[in-house]
Formats: structure tokens, C-alpha cells, sequence
């Protein structure tokens, strides 16, 4: 059951362009060339890339950690486990609130930047609320399996979110602003990756 959990996991924590590791191989839907343009590194950018990898850090970092569930003893697999789902859609729920108010920020781009990272986050949030709703009206092992079995079908969706926010992230030349920015050292921003249709 926990290697279910873990296997989504590593899906979840490739969302944003604020996490670290490998950048995602799925494809992801193409930018126009125009959007490419670097922007200027000033200090207001710096500072507002800085808040958006740190309202999606702190995500990044709640869905790191694994459920507290002792797995030998099936009675409370469900009630661990649809407490871990629960907190985790809170935390998600606080990093979407973080990144509304900064929507107006002074990137050009910066309402379609946060609004798209904000969609990642809801596509995130919905995998695990339906799981959590499955899991609490399960009866037996077997529907609580198929729950998990369920979620982890939906990585491959999640994985091509991911590509898409960071591949527009990229697009808007933020890979410079995201290097002087401490929430965003581990930013993968690469201005000379190209998405495959």
C-alpha cells in the first residue's frame, strides 16, 4: 500500500517548476516562441517568483511525507490513511490561497503564470479527494486497494500537468529571476527545452 502512495508521490512532486529532480519526460503542450522573451531581473520579479515557489513549496513538501499508518493492522489502515489524504488537500488548499494573491504580480505574464499553477494544484487536489471520498465509503481491503489503484492511474495526467506548468514557466523567461530567488533554487527552468507536441 505505501509503495501506491510513494508511486503517486513522485508523480505530485513534479507539478510545479519549483520542484527539484529530473525534469519530466511527458510530453507537454507547446508555448508559442513569443512568450520566450526573457524578463527584466528585477527585484519585484525576484521577489514574486520567490513567493510562488514558496506557496508551492510547502505542498511540495507536505506530499513528501509518508502516511503514519501501522500496515499490519487493517483496522486502521482506512482511518490513517483517509487522515493523511485529508491533510494533505488542506495544505493544498493553503498553497492555492498563497498563490491567489499573487495573481497580480509584475511578471506580464504573472495572472497566467499563478493561474496555471493554481489549476495544477485543483488537478492535484481532486485526485486525492476522490480517493479520500472512495477510501471512507470503502467496506473492505479490497475497495481500499482499488482506490489507490485508481489514483496511481491518474500519474501519467498529472506528470503531463506538470510539464505543462514548468514548460510555461520556462516560456516566460523566469529561469534567471527563479537563480537569485532562495524558495526557487532547485528550480528547473530550462530556456532551451523544447516541448514535444
Amino acid at each position: 500500500m505505501c509503495r501506491t502512495v510513494n508511486a503517486l508521490l513522485a508523480s505530485l512532486l513534479t507539478l510545479t517548476a519549483c520542484t527539484s529532480g529530473s525534469p519530466s519526460t511527458t510530453p507537454a503542450t507547446p508555448v508559442s516562441p513569443v512568450s520566450a522573451a526573457p524578463v527584466a531581473n528585477d527585484a519585484a520579479v525576484v521577489t514574486w517568483i520567490d513567493n510562488v515557489c514558496g506557496a508551492i513549496n510547502s505542498s511540495v513538501k507536505a506530499l513528501a511525507d509518508q502516511p503514519a499508518i501501522d500496515v499490519n493492522d487493517p483496522s486502521r489502515i482506512k482511518t490513517g490513511l483517509s487522515d493523511w489524504l485529508g491533510t494533505k488537500v488542506a495544505v493544498i488548499d493553503k498553497s492555492t490561497a498563497d498563490l491567489k494573491v499573487l495573481e497580480d504580480g509584475p511578471h506580464p505574464k504573472s495572472r497566467e503564470l499563478v493561474t496555471n499553477a493554481e489549476e495544477g494544484m485543483g488537478t492535484i487536489k481532486t485526485v486525492l479527494t476522490d480517493t479520500k471520498s472512495k477510501l471512507d465509503a470503502s467496506t473492505d481491503a479490497t475497495q481500499i486497494i482499488a482506490a489507490f489503484t485508481e489514483m496511481i492511474s491518474k500519474g501519467a495526467a498529472l506528470e503531463k500537468t506538470s510539464a505543462d506548468v514548468r514548460n510555461k514557466f520556462d516560456a516566460a523567461g523566469l529561469a534567471a529571476p527563479a537563480q537569485k530567488a532562495p524558495n526557487c533554487k532547485d528550480m528547473e527552468l530550462s530556456p532551451h527545452a523544447q516541448p514535444t507536441p
